[in-house]
C-alpha cells in the first residue's frame, strides 16, 4: 500500500492519517477469531481490566502466526517505511479490547513518552498502525486525537504518582504486582495536564477516530490521544502496532521492560503479502 505524496503531508500535518478498507472482512474474521483464543491464555502478556477481563494482550504474534503475519503484512510495513523515511520493525504490539459495557477509559497521553522513558528510545521515529477489529462509533468508547498536537514534542507536564485508594484490594495487588504495569492499565503512569489538552484542543479542535471494520489509523507517537469508557453494548477491539526506525535503536538501559512490551531486535522487518492472511486457517495458539 504505497501512500501518496498528499496523505504524507497530511500525516506529518495532523499527526495521524485513517485509511478505510485496508483489511478484508474476512481477513478481519480471523483476526477476531484469533482473539478469542487469546484471551482465554493465562500468561504476562494478558493485561486484565478491574474487572479481571481482558484489556490488552501484547505481542500477540509470540503466540499466533496469524498476528505474526499481520505485523508483517507489506501494506502496513510499505506505509510506515514511507512516513519514517526508513526501514522499520516492530517495537510493540498490542490488542486493545474495550468489551460492551465494561470497556475502561484511557486518559490523555502521548505514547512515546513510556518509550523514551521506560524503553529508552532517543528519538519519536516510531508511528502507531491501529487496525479496527469493530465499527468505531461515536457510543463505543472511540479514538480521540487532537491535529497537529504532536508538533510540540514530548510533554512534559505528566503526573507521574497515581492514588490507587479508590480501587478495590484485587486490583491495587494487581497494579503492583510488576514495576511496568502502571504503563499498561486504567492508571497510566504518565498522563497529560488538563491544561495542555485544552490549550491544543482550543486552537485545533478534537477528532474521533471513527471509521468501518478493516480500517487502519496511523498516528505519531507524540499524537494527543485519548478514549472515553464503552457503555454501549458493542465491542470495540483493536490491534495496533508500533513500527519504530532502524535508525532509532532503543539505549542499553537498567531494568528493561520484558521483550513482550519493548523489543530489542532491531532488524528490519521482513515483509509479507496478502496472502500469508488469505491461506492461514485458525487452530489453537500458544
Amino acid at each position: 500500500m504505497e501512500l501518496t505524496t498528499e496523505q504524507t503531508n497530511q500525516f506529518h500535518r495532523d499527526g495521524f492519517l485513517l485509511m478505510e478498507s485496508v483489511f478484508s472482512p474476512a481477513e478481519i474474521g480471523k483476526m477476531r477469531e484469533e482473539l478469542t483464543l487469546l484471551k482465554a491464555m493465562e500468561c504476562p502478556e494478558r493485561i486484565l481490566e478491574k474487572d479481571g477481563t481482558t484489556r490488552s494482550f501484547f505481542a500477540p504474534e509470540t503466540k499466533s502466526k496469524l498476528f505474526d503475519s499481520v505485523v508483517r503484512q507489506q501494506r502496513l510495513v510499505d506505509a510506515s517505511k514511507r512516513i519514517l523515511d526508513s526501514d522499520v520493525y516492530v517495537h510493540q504490539s498490542k490488542l486493545n479490547t474495550k468489551r460492551a459495557i465494561v470497556g475502561d477509559k484511557w486518559d490523555w497521553h502521548q505514547d512515546y513518552i513510556f518509550w523514551h522513558k521506560d524503553d529508552g528510545m532517543p528519538e519519536p521515529r516510531v508511528i502507531n498502525a491501529m487496525i479496527y477489529l469493530d465499527e468505531m462509533t461515536e457510543f463505543n468508547g472511540p479514538l480521540y486525537v487532537i491535529p497537529g498536537s504532536h508538533r510540540d514534542g514530548m510533554s512534559e507536564e505528566v503526573a507521574e504518582e497515581v492514588s490507587l485508594e479508590s480501587e478495590s484490594e484485587w486490583f491495587k495487588t494487581y497494579q503492583k504486582s510488576q514495576p511496568y504495569m502502571s504503563s499498561l492499565t486504567a492508571n497510566l503512569k504518565y498522563t497529560l495536564s488538563d491544561e495542555s489538552v485544552a490549550a491544543w484542543a482550543n486552537k485545533r479542535g478534537i477528532v474521533s477516530g471513527k471509521g468501518p471494520v478493516g480500517s487502519v489509523l496511523f498516528f505519531h507517537g507524540n499524537l494527543f490521544h485519548a478514549s472515553p469508557s464503552n457503555v454501549s453494548p458493542w465491542d470495540r477491539d483493536t490491534f495496533i502496532v508500533s513500527y519504530n526506525s532502524i535508525e532509532n535503536p532503543l539505549k542499553v538501559i537498567d531494568n528493561p521492560r520484558p521483550e513482550f512490551i519493548s523489543r530489542r531486535d532491531f532488524s528490519p522487518i521482513q515483509p509479507l503479502g496478502a496472502e500469508a492472511l488469505e491461506n492461514y486457517e485458525v487452530v489453537e495458539v500458544g
